[in-house]
């Protein structure tokens, strides 16, 4: 399976990011709802205690990996409520380990990436809440770390979708 190419990943953060008009963006999220409607819906219920910084940031976060992730993959089937608690639940281990996030962890999470995941995609979210002079003051390191796990985990949910759809390769 291909990975996702950091200009694509740029491309998706131009085109959501470059809208203007409240109706565009309207139309961006509800095209999110339809193609993932349980995986977005438990992304807002994630990020639903937070600050309105964070909700906003976080959202725009998902348009962006979502658009990333159907330019790239063209169709990506949405993943069902049950798998979607599934994922999450036997994830849950890891995700409180990122309450204690630091850089060699990040390094660590960067190699795997790299492996067998979407490292473009992965360095973006970790530009944006990690890397971002601009987010300092906006968002506190508890809502970093949050938005962080519900990032990784679209990411991963997404991926595992993409997977899915991806083409074996044929063996001569």
């Amino acid at each position: 399976m291909d990975k996702i190419p950091s200009q694509t990943v740029q491309n998706s953060i131009d085109q959501i990011c470059g809208i203007t008009e409240e109706a565009d963006l309207e139309l961006a999220s509800q095209h999110f709802f339809d193609v993932q409607p349980d995986l977005g819906g438990f992304f807002m219920e994630f990020i639903e205690d937070m600050s309105e910084e964070a909700q906003d940031l976080g959202f725009m976060m998902a348009l962006i990996l979502n658009k990333a992730f159907e330019d790239q993959y063209k169709k990506i089937r949405p993943m069902n409520e049950d798998e979607v608690v599934a994922r999450f639940e036997a994830n849950e281990a890891e995700f409180e380990s990122f309450l204690k996030i630091n850089d060699d962890m990040i390094a660590d999470l960067q190699d795997k990436a790299r492996a067998e995941g979407q490292p473009e995609v992965f360095n973006y979210i970790v530009e944006e809440l990690f890397m971002s002079p601009e987010l300092e003051p906006a968002l506190g390191a508890n809502e970093q770390i949050h938005l962080f796990i519900i990032c990784k985990f679209l990411i991963d949910c997404l991926n595992e979708m993409a997977k899915e759809g991806a083409p074996e390769l044929v063996r001569h």
